[in-house]
């Protein structure tokens, strides 16, 4: 790839991500501690007129005020030493970014908007954000909340006498399409390095796919794409959630391992355990993709048909038998010809409660948010996909339930009621819901006295639970039958269980006061 040059007094779209996507911020001291670099070794070498931090990439749009020979040390001694601080941090090694950090030449006023307005729009555009006053890592806010502390300081002036008016600054930026932001990639891309725009489906990006017409390329890129919306949205999640458990626990901080699947994609398992609340407990994001494996595609009724499928799946085994576990997951799933064109695609997942003793007010609450994020959508979904919920997780040799429900939801695909944009939505709604859902349970019951007698009952029932997902979890065979990563698989398996021959609760008692219930699934709201 040959690099644009870079020469004083002109503009440039400055932008690199991730090797392999990797996340490049995992916190927002990382994206304070960024942004701190920068200023120092680039503060006095170029003017910002817009900057935005992702989670695994960045851009930024400058006036270069060095020559090229002094401008790329700098820039070069800035990535260093924050890729330098976040594998140590991280306990990471190798490279941090991909090899070259990319650069466009801006060469007009109407690019060099479309550029402004393309960065600060970048959160919306990856599914972060509602609106982009509220992301805190992009200059917008500069212009339009004046932070009191800023790390990089912003031509504010400037920009703003290029559009005008600071209003009509406001009214462009929230007018801003899809189609113009296209546009500026597809600028980028064709000036830079296309081997690191891989699509998620496999089909690498050679020379001759420049050449694919725009509504492919639109896809490649990704701006409506749902693929990679979703993918970006679970890598979001995934932060979110693990952080806030790391705080409930108090102790145990959850370890990350990133994997690669040899047929096509990988993931981020991250699993926590030995802690003052989780025994044991897994939030992983995965991405696979290739050819659809024989057994699957015998399931679905197809013959030489690619695929790929992206998720976050979620589960917690407290060590206090009065907490209960809980499991989640948000997938969405495509399916492919040989020509690579979409066939088929859908969202899936849903949430649900297995305790060991049951508190009605738990169970009340996890329901009432569920239905909650179902009402916002549609009036039907909760009652649907509660009883959905209440068939899927049944033990059928055990003619019993998993635990007291929840929700459950699979190919939900495009019609004249849902779109996939709407079905994004609805599913999103959920999973930024689950904490809401959850914590407040585990906060109430984790410090609850609890005897020996009730923790050999819990781990008789986490029996129960292990066989549920060995023999009927549709997640589980298809992690398996797809050659998915074993380890991050069977992390929903519980550290400590029994089975006892012939076991049956004590009459009258609390525990066979939950097996009825198991067996007979009630309302709770």
């Amino acid at each position: 790839m040959k690099l644009e040059k870079l020469e004083k007094s002109h503009y440039y779209h400055i932008f690199n991500r991730g090797i392999n996507s990797e996340p490049i911020f995992k916190s927002n001291d990382n994206k304070d501690y960024f942004l701190m670099l920068f200023n120092k070794h680039l503060g006095d070498k170029v003017d910002v007129l817009a900057y935005c931090l992702m989670t695994n990439h960045f851009h930024f749009v400058i006036r270069l005020n060095e020559d090229e020979q002094i401008a790329t040390q700098s820039f070069s001694n800035f990535f260093n030493a924050y890729a330098k601080a976040y594998n140590k941090q991280q306990s990471r090694t190798g490279s941090l970014f991909e090899k070259h950090f990319r650069r466009k030449r801006i060469d007009s006023d109407k690019y060099l908007r479309n550029v402004i307005m393309y960065v600060h729009n970048n959160p919306l555009h990856h599914g972060t954000e509602i609106d982009i006053i509220d992301y805190k890592y992009s200059s917008y806010q500069n212009f339009i909340a004046n932070p009191k502390q800023q790390s990089v300081t912003i031509e504010k002036d400037f920009v703003i006498e290029l559009f005008d008016t600071l209003e009509n600054f406001k009214i462009t930026h929230h007018d801003f399409s899809s189609a113009d932001s296209l546009d500026i990639e597809l600028q980028d891309l064709t000036s830079s390095d296309l081997q690191g725009f891989q699509n998620l489906a496999g089909q690498d990006n050679d020379s001759s796919q420049q050449q694919v017409n725009l509504q492919g390329l639109q896809d490649l890129v990704g701006f409506k794409s749902t693929k990679n919306k979703f993918y970006n949205y679970i890598q979001t999640l995934q932060d979110i959630i693990v952080s806030k458990l790391e705080t409930v626990d108090g102790k145990a901080k959850f370890q990350e391992d990133l994997w690669e699947r040899p047929e096509g994609g990988g993931g981020r398992t991250r699993v926590i355990e030995n802690g003052n609340v989780f025994e044991k407990g897994g939030v992983n994001i995965s991405a696979v993709h290739g050819e659809l494996p024989d057994s699957m595609q015998q399931y679905f009724g197809v013959k030489n048909a690619n695929f790929f499928a992206c998720g976050l799946s979620l589960v917690l085994h407290p060590k206090n038998p009065m907490v209960p576990t809980v499991h989640a997951n948000w997938r969405y799933f495509e399916m492919y010809d040989q020509e690579g064109k979409i066939v088929d695609s859908w969202f899936g997942g849903g949430q649900d409660l297995t305790p060991y003793y049951l508190f009605d007010a738990d169970a009340i609450h996890f329901h009432q948010v569920c239905k909650t994020a179902c009402d916002k959508h549609h009036p039907d979904f909760y009652e649907l996909y509660k009883k959905r919920c209440d068939e899927y997780f049944w033990n059928t040799h055990r003619n019993e339930a998993r635990g007291v429900g929840g929700l459950f939801f699979d190919y939900c695909k495009s019609s004249d009621d849902m779109s996939m944009d709407d079905w994004y939505n609805f599913v999103t709604e959920v999973g930024d819901s689950f904490l809401d859902s959850y914590v407040p349970i585990v906060e109430k019951r984790k410090e609850l006295l609890y005897s020996d007698s009730q923790r050999n009952w819990q781990e008789i029932r986490r029996g129960r639970y292990v066989e549920f997902n060995l023999v009927h979890d549709k997640g589980t065979l298809f992690g398996l039958k797809t050659n998915g990563r074993i380890e991050s698989i069977l992390m929903s398996l519980p550290p400590h269980v029994q089975w006892v021959y012939d076991h049956h609760p004590e009459t009258g008692s609390e525990e066979e006061r939950l097996v009825n219930i198991l067996q007979n699934p009630k309302n709770w709201v």
